[in-house]
């Protein structure tokens, strides 16, 4: 079923039972012992009408009635309205608000008698922050149709909207609110700037500019044309009125607009409460209320880590190319290059250890080029085939997922920014043909050889950076580059493997989207000329085109070629055997859960598992000996494959040489986590135990290059098949999939014992997530509903919410910078300095030095760090994730770990999150612990970690399954490597996958 827009919930939405407006009245939301009840709620946007003595306010994504005094709210709207940002028509009758109910955000009204929701807007755009005349006829409030971010205004007699100001600039455009003589009204333009429009003669006036570096948001008029807003600068926020401070540094009201009382008093939200306050500052009172929510769902339970079998058929096929006469097909496999006959054997083509991808064939079909980080940075290499390999390119800033030009003479290819450039190859000169995009696609050729296409992300707005993937084709020619989307509003399905690839007549592209290999009509010079058609209706991924026009894609593991030929590549991933029965004798023991040392232990291990745990005794001979034993740390958020290409084959002995036995990528391109995850369990490739995902599932719009926009039910239950067929160790919910679909989700999910997680807490928690990734990751709505969204305080519901339920919280600490500067040990250590690449270390060295006069990181780290204190202290689960390489690879866990410690974790609790904790997350009863039946994940350390945390770091030897590996050993191949001449300092790095700090 498609989860369509116009015809979904047509008529309105009745929530049953009716909406008295005495005090006296029952609760809408149910108040049985079932429900949760909480008390306060983070950055809530609220609504007052004097006539009838109420305010409406959200809290957790639903619109609720209060008295203005206070007390037991009354629930407007159910969990899947996703209801934020009400205004009250002048009535009293009816609140006009924002609703994500069909996946985009429309602007509804509630009636508060029948609960009736009508849809006033609805459409693929963003319709945001809605505010009702004082007659009642027309309603102004921001939305990006037309990909601008404007101010409209809504005629609701007729429907019909206009643009008042925005469509024609490229400025943000928030919060517009209304003159009380209904012919002006104030916003916010730009960020830094309120002005008024008067909407009669349509002029515009500049009422107040921020200074640099501070912003604006919130504006409301009061009833004598009084202007309240909020002023942003850093992790402060104040409440002002025309131009004067109401608000002090010991509050943070929420960065949306406050509510009129009287001429006299507002009211607004801040640090979790609703409070009101006099206009000349004094009165501040709290209004008390409470709100009935819906009890914690049941989650999927966590099977057991799947483990692959001693043997098992490769599924784990990363970038396929098909060869120019479809015979034949390279791919990435169990850490090497592999040629597959089709229909015949497998031969591994290129296999020394480093990190060799992306295959593409020359049109002779005798020889490949690929990328190979062999002598330090990715590089092309050319592979002929019955012959040998030679470097084709030696850049700084490395050469990735190259693409051969029709006659074989010019390669295109990405440097590590993301920029595109073309590789003579006779002569060996490069030239850049397009500036750095996030995280473009691979690039393809058109058959005339003129121009290349790739996936590229369009922002929906100046509002908003997520939007679509659309084809960008650059002319080599002229470097005239176009952009356009395959269809109106849908996505070409990542930008990785799915597309665009030009067919070898230049009549079509094809690509994958909605996870159907369609063909895209396009002219010559690559304009998109009518409607995407589905070739197959087989869940797709990765495509590529012969030079006689076949379509090869992967499906579920296999490899098609269209016309339902299928070929299962004849690998086979073997586990190695385990390494010989040792015992490894402690001077302290930690086992995980004991509150302090066990002095002088004998640990045996046999077949990588732990058989006895006993005092030293002097007839053992130890095979190892060590100052201290921990259990291996485990990283339950990280992105392997986010910047995969470009760690390459550090990424796996960096992990481990900071003591992460157990990664898990909670979102990656799916076939190359495959590929990691059974090149790691072969022994093929260095690295810990990896648990994976495939992509996060998004909604209609996309930001990521690795993410999945989906847009409907159908759409969904192909997603599903992908995750189970897969055998995918978590799934994502990412930032806007709707709750109707996350429900979904859920629900199969359950079955298959896979556990879901997303940035959010509620709904989440009754909808049965397994966990909430970050303490308050990207929203949706442009802020967190977790934390505040200037300083990052936490209210109490957050805290009740996730300690009474079955939810984790993952602690994701990226801002803790200022860490570096009190231990910056971690900087100049050997571990750091070999196996980062030295674009990611420049970038580690920038961070350093821009920390001591960064207060929002600070502001963040110690809010992010009050957070998980206060949810471990309630009891609830705290693990430890990084988010890494959004944080950094390996050193991130132990900032992580440092940061907690220095605001209040004990050290022995912080180490829990990443070792007993974690493994819990992870269903893993025998990870995380040093025990008799307990996998043998150890870590050999000199120090006491226990008493200060940055011992934790002193890593002398990691056991992963009791294999040994000790630091010198994972350093070695990549000690002599060099960076090439010509390196210089890279672009900082920016992501809006947490919060993102204006101006950086």
């Amino acid at each position: 079923m498609t989860l369509s827009r116009r015809t979904l919930f047509r008529g309105g939405v009745v929530l049953g039972g009716a909406v008295a407006l005495d005090r006296r009245d029952p609760p809408l939301a149910l108040a049985d012992d079932s429900a949760m009840v909480v008390r306060q709620a983070t950055n809530i946007a609220l609504s007052h009408h004097g006539g009838i003595g109420r305010i409406v306010f959200d809290a957790v994504n639903s619109l609720w009635l209060l008295p203005v005094a206070g007390g037991s709210a009354r629930r407007l709207t159910d969990d899947a309205e996703d209801a934020t940002w009400p205004s009250f028509f002048p009535d009293g009758k009816r609140v006009a608000f924002q609703s994500f109910r069909d996946g985009a955000y429309d602007i509804c009204a509630v009636d508060l008698s029948s609960r009736k929701v009508e849809r006033l807007t609805s459409g693929p755009q963003y319709d945001l922050d809605p505010s009702v005349s004082p007659d009642g006829r027309r309603l102004v409030h921001v939305s990006d149709t037309g990909g601008r971010s404007a101010v409209w205004l809504l005629h609701l007699d007729s429907g019909c909207p206009r643009s008042l100001v925005g469509a024609d600039d490229d400025r943000s455009y928030h919060a517009p609110t209304w003159h009380p003589d209904g012919d002006r009204i104030a916003y916010v333009a730009g960020e830094g700037t309120i002005e008024t429009l008067h909407l009669p003669s349509g002029r515009r006036k500049v009422l107040h500019t921020a200074p640099e570096g501070q912003w604006f948001r919130g504006t409301s008029y009061g009833p004598g044309g009084e202007l309240a807003y909020i002023l942003v600068d850093g992790p402060r926020a104040t409440l002002y009125l025309d131009g004067r401070a109401l608000t002090g540094r010991d509050e943070e009201p929420a960065q949306l607009p406050p509510a009129w009382i009287s001429r006299k008093e507002l009211a607004y939200g801040a640090d979790g409460e609703i409070r009101r306050r006099a206009i000349d500052g004094s009165g501040l009172q709290a209004i008390p209320f409470s709100v009935a929510l819906a009890p914690p769902g049941r989650p999927p339970r966590i099977r057991t880590p799947l483990a692959p079998p001693k043997e098992s058929t490769v599924r784990g096929v990363a970038g396929p190319a098909l060869s120019p006469d479809a015979s034949s097909v390279c791919f990435r496999a169990m850490g090497a290059l592999w040629l597959l006959r089709l229909g015949g054997k497998a031969e591994k083509i290129v296999d020394d250890g480093y990190f060799s991808s992306d295959p593409a064939w020359f049109p002779d079909g005798r020889s490949i080029v690929y990328s190979s980080d062999r002598s330090g940075v990715p590089n092309l290499w050319r592979h002929t085939f019955g012959g040998g390999d030679e470097r084709l390119t030696d850049l700084p800033n490395g050469a990735m997922v190259p693409s051969v030009a029709p006659t074989g003479d010019r390669i295109a290819f990405q440097d590590e920014s993301g920029a595109t450039h073309v590789l003579d190859v006779a002569s060996g000169k490069t030239r850049q043909i397009a500036e750095a995009t996030y995280f473009p696609g691979k690039p393809s050729w058109s058959p005339d050889g003129r121009r290349v296409a790739m996936a590229v992300v369009e922002a929906a707005s100046e509002r908003d950076t997520a939007g679509h993937n659309h084809i960008m084709v650059v002319d080599t020619e002229t470097g005239k580059a176009t952009t356009q989307p395959v269809a109106p509003h849908r996505s070409i399905a990542t930008r990785g493997d799915d597309g665009p690839v030009w067919s070898p007549d230049g009549a079509s592209m094809l690509a994958v989207i909605e996870s159907l290999v369609h063909r895209v009509p396009v002219a010559s010079d690559g304009t998109v000329t009518g409607a995407p058609v589905a070739l197959s209706p087989m869940v797709a991924d990765s495509v590529s085109v012969s030079a006689e026009g076949n379509v090869l894609f992967l499906s579920l593991g296999k490899l098609v070629l269209l016309g339902d030929r299928q070929y299962v590549p004849p690998i086979t991933c073997t586990m190695p055997d385990p390494p010989p029965r040792k015992v490894i004798r402690a001077g302290a023991l930690w086992d995980g859960r004991s509150d302090g040392y066990r002095n002088d232990v004998d640990i045996t291990v046999e077949d990588g598992v732990i058989t006895a745990v006993e005092d030293a005794r002097p007839e053992n001979t130890p095979s190892v000996e060590a100052t201290t034993v921990i259990p291996g740390l485990i990283d339950v958020h990280n992105h392997w494959h986010f910047r995969g290409r470009q760690w390459g084959s550090r990424q796996g002995p960096l992990w481990l040489a900071y003591g992460v036995t157990t990664s898990r990528s909670t979102g990656d391109p799916a076939y190359h986590m495959l590929e990691t995850r059974e090149a790691i369990h072969s022994g093929a490739r260095v690295g810990p135990r990896f648990l994976g995902s495939g992509e996060p599932l998004d909604g209609s719009r996309c930001y990521f290059g690795f993410m999945r926009c989906v847009t409907s039910e159908e759409q969904l239950l192909r997603e599903l098949q992908r995750i189970i067929g897969l055998d995918y160790n978590v799934v994502k919910s990412y930032q806007r999939l709707p709750v109707a679909l996350e429900r979904t989700l859920v629900r199969h999910l359950r079955r298959a014992g896979i556990p879901v997680v997303s940035h959010y807490l509620y709904p989440a928690v009754a909808t049965g997530l397994n966990g909430m990734e970050h303490t308050g990751g990207g929203n949706r709505l442009g802020y967190s509903r977790t934390l505040s969204a200037a300083g990052g305080r936490t209210a109490d519901d957050t805290i009740q919410l996730l300690s009474e339920s079955h939810m984790w919280v993952s602690s994701t600490l990226l801002f803790a910078h200022e860490m570096f500067l009190e231990t910056p040990d971690l900087i100049e250590d050997r571990r750091t300095k070999v196996l980062f690449p030295w674009w990611e270390y420049e970038r580690l060295l920038e961070k350093v030095r821009e920390a001591p006069d960064n207060e929002i990181n600070k502001a963040w780290t110690e809010g992010d760090v009050d957070l998980l204190l206060r949810v471990h202290k309630a009891g609830g689960t705290v693990v430890a994730g990084t988010d890494a390489p959004l944080d950094d690879v390996g050193v991130g866990i132990h900032q992580n770990l440092r940061a907690m410690v220095k605001y209040g974790f004990s050290p022995r609790e912080a180490l829990q999150t990443a070792t007993t904790n974690a493994a819990r997350c992870l269903g893993a009863s025998d990870l995380g612990v040093v025990r008799p039946g307990a996998r043998a994940d150890l870590l050999a350390i000199d120090g006491d970690p226990l008493n200060d945390i940055n011992d934790a770091a002193r890593i002398e030897r990691v056991f992963v399954d009791g294999r040994s590996y000790r630091i010198p050993e994972l350093l070695a191949p990549f000690e002599d490597l060099t960076t090439p001449r010509g390196a210089s300092t890279p672009a900082p790095r920016l992501h809006g996958c947490c919060r993102i700090q204006k101006g950086k």
